[in-house]
């Protein structure tokens, strides 16, 4: 079976963190691979992250008077998800901050997913077509929306294939984006590909190393994975490649691990240069983010690349369909995962060291022998504690990381393993390009909220 007709297979389900699409979806991975499933039940809190209740819209409709303007439960993505019930009379602007559409697909439903990932944040919302956005007139609308939570369970589909060692590489997609077939549909059809193709291969020859698929939602799945798991299990994982909108016709693009001179980075460019010749690489947070904050997060510290064809037109909208796809790019991502498997298989791992940490050339002098130290274990939701930088605009070109914003949103994504290999606030002024100051300021909020302490010694 192709890897398209694959995406095909598992893509028409209205996925979420918990809910009955991903529980149907079920049945069709286990009958292509033989899966765990690892449940976590609904309203369970971590490091302020929390498993929502499967959310299920009613109605959701915009009058003027008695006539129906737009019915957005006619389309899977019309109402943000989780989205509260509501009932009122609004003016056009203020009905106006609860809509989104684009510009530049003027017929395309947005997925709005913020209130998944906010608590403190959450509020209401309606994707419209832009072109019909345009058209509302400046009058009273009256707005029903109707939804309802029930107690769920999160699903975490878990396979592994064990080598001749413990040492493990982790390969994994998610799915909770509903009905968009490349982000990350594509991602989960691929990983289940290859460990076919390993496991055919295993057959044969045993293979050196342990290899592990993990399906979920992302963030919330992987962290909750990680948590539950022993410290034995914990250590044996050496390695995690992130799977994340691999089937479109762009390029194939490789972001390495916080470090970027590790085994699974080393083996990933061999891989990169012996299928492409040339490609593009960046550096850990610098051309993606997805989970790879969860599983480089301090303690587990897990060496983490992406391997991406982000940005493309019609990400986070209903028109990232299977048809967009191309089976030639999603068999070349399967091909790519297994050559980087292969170079790590064979290859041996290079002496490993830490990046060099130089002092900044700011004029500001760090407390003497003082340093940040994380108080927590695993990713934090910092939006609710109000420290959350949010990411840039996505372009055309994806995000630029580089501007202000994006290095405010690199910080923040990078701090905790920043503070965990000791790096000073003079440091980090220097490596993200921002006033001393600031980071101080915005260290002292992490510290108020007892995410980070001073101690004397690193």
């Amino acid at each position: 079976m192709s890897v398209l007709s694959l995406v095909k297979k598992i893509f028409p389900f209205s996925y979420s963190i918990t809910g009955s699409g991903n529980d149907k979806a079920i049945a069709q991975y286990r009958d292509e691979v033989n899966f765990t499933v690892h449940e976590y039940a609904s309203g369970q809190t971590l490091n302020g992250w929390f498993i929502p209740h499967a959310w299920q819209v009613n109605t959701a409709c915009i009058y003027h008077g008695n006539n129906l303007i737009y019915d957005a439960k006619s389309s899977p993505l019309g109402v943000a998800s989780l989205s509260p019930s509501f009932c009122g009379e609004l003016s056009l602007s203020e009905l106006q901050t609860h809509l989104a559409s684009s510009e530049l697909l003027p017929d395309a439903i947005l997925y709005q997913w913020q209130n998944l990932y906010r608590p403190k944040e959450m509020s209401w919302g309606i994707s419209i077509p832009h072109k019909l956005r345009e058209q509302l007139e400046d009058v009273k609308y009256r707005v029903e929306i109707k939804t309802e939570l029930t107690p769920s369970t999160m699903k975490v589909l878990d396979y592994l294939l064990p080598g001749e060692s413990k040492e493990t590489i982790v390969i994994n997609g998610h799915n909770c984006h509903p009905f968009q077939a490349n982000d990350d549909i594509s991602g989960c059809a691929v990983a289940i590909r290859v460990i076919q193709a390993l496991e055919k291969k295993s057959l044969k020859q045993k293979l050196k190393y342990s290899y592990r698929v993990i399906i979920a939602p992302e963030l919330h799945g992987p962290m909750f994975w990680l948590n539950e798991m022993s410290q034995e299990q914990q250590d044996s994982l050496k390695g995690c490649i992130l799977l994340k909108s691999v089937g479109n016709k762009a390029s194939m693009r490789l972001q390495r691990s916080y470090l970027g001179n590790q085994k699974i980075d080393q083996a990933a460019q061999s891989a990169f240069a012996n299928q492409y010749g040339e490609f593009e690489q960046g550096e850990f947070r610098s051309i993606y983010g997805n989970d790879e904050t969860v599983f480089e997060a301090p303690p587990y510290n897990i060496p983490t690349i992406s391997l991406t064809r982000w940005p493309f037109n019609e990400y986070h909208s209903d028109l990232d369909t299977p048809e967009t796809l191309s089976e030639q790019h999603l068999q070349d991502s399967v091909d790519l995962v297994l050559n980087i498997i292969e170079h790590y298989e064979n290859d041996k791992p290079k002496e490993i060291t830490k990046p060099s940490q130089h002092s900044s050339t700011t004029s500001k002098q760090d407390a003497p022998n003082q340093y940040y130290k994380i108080n927590f274990k695993g990713l934090v939701c910092l939006s609710a504690y109000g420290l959350y930088k949010s990411v840039p605009p996505v372009s055309e070109a994806g995000v630029d990381y580089n501007s202000l914003h994006g290095r405010w949103n690199k910080l923040m994504n990078c701090l905790p393993r920043d503070l965990d290999n000791n790096m000073t606030v003079n440091e980090l002024a220097k490596k993200y390009q921002l006033p001393y100051d600031e980071i101080q300021h915005y260290l002292q909020q992490w510290l108020e909220h007892g995410l980070v302490k001073i101690e004397n010694t690193p």
